[in-house]
């Protein structure tokens, strides 16, 4: 079994931020995985009736990054879903997004 194969029991989140921490977001696999994972994710976004649905999204791949270890990238999305937010007038979301950030040290 390689390190990008799935352990049993494991959700695709925690393969993905197992394989970002191992190998790094440009290595070939988990790239194609981290592609694959996200366009899963926009599919069911697109097909949510959720209001937040894309800030959600945005929130759970800024998470992913965050307990990989990339600060810098989970910031950039945390931010970004934070100005959504902010520019559709979701002020409880615009809070609970920056409180996550203040607690993360963003």
């Amino acid at each position: 079994m390689t390190e990008n194969e799935p352990i049993i029991g494991e959700t695709p989140e925690e393969r993905l931020i197992r394989m970002l921490k191992e190998n790094g977001p440009d290595d070939p696999e988990t790239y194609q995985f981290l592609q694959q994972w996200m366009k899963e994710q926009e599919e069911l976004v697109t097909q949510s009736s959720d209001p937040n649905a894309q800030i959600e999204f945005d929130l759970k791949l800024a998470r992913i990054y965050f307990k990989a270890g990339g600060e810098q990238e989970a910031f950039e999305i945390f931010e970004g879903a934070r100005r959504q937010a902010m520019q559709e007038g979701k002020t409880d979301l615009f809070n609970a997004i920056m409180q996550e950030m203040d607690e993360k040290n963003l």
